[in-house]
């Protein structure tokens, strides 16, 4: 996988991530999307993640990758300390079961919805195949 990342010009350095509870990750994501940054801010979560090894459940490192996003602190601080967009995070997973998700990461664009967590030839075939399916 590193080596897959790298040529694609990202660090991978997976056996620094921990599962943590991304539940605010998520909420901060649609702060992000109502401000126009939502690609900004996932660039920042999935590098803190899958590159630094953060905890990005932690209140202060979500503050600071939103503030690296370009989200305004007070936005993010109070979105934080209070429940905002929490209903939007818990449809979100709602709509994911609903849709065949039974785990992360998934393959949405595949019917049902598959793991991605394959070797990367079979996940190259999977995504060759949902192109070329693709009405249009």
């Amino acid at each position: 996988m590193r080596r897959l990342g790298a040529a694609e010009g990202l660090k991978l350095n997976l056996h620094k991530a921990r599962p943590v509870n991304t539940f605010d990750a998520h909420r901060l994501l649609h702060l992000a999307a109502a401000c126009g940054r939502a690609d900004q801010m996932l660039e920042h979560l999935l590098g803190a993640y899958h590159t630094d090894g953060s905890d990005i459940a932690d209140p202060y490192v979500l503050q600071r990758l939103g503030a690296e996003a370009g989200l305004d602190t007070g936005d993010v601080g109070a979105l934080l300390s209070g429940d905002a967009y929490a209903g939007a995070v818990r449809a979100d997973g709602e709509h994911a079961v609903e849709d065949g998700v039974t785990g992360v990461p998934a393959l949405v664009g595949t019917r049902p919805p598959v793991s991605a967590v394959q070797p990367p030839a079979e996940l190259t075939r999977l995504l060759e195949r949902s192109i070329t399916d693709r009405p249009g």
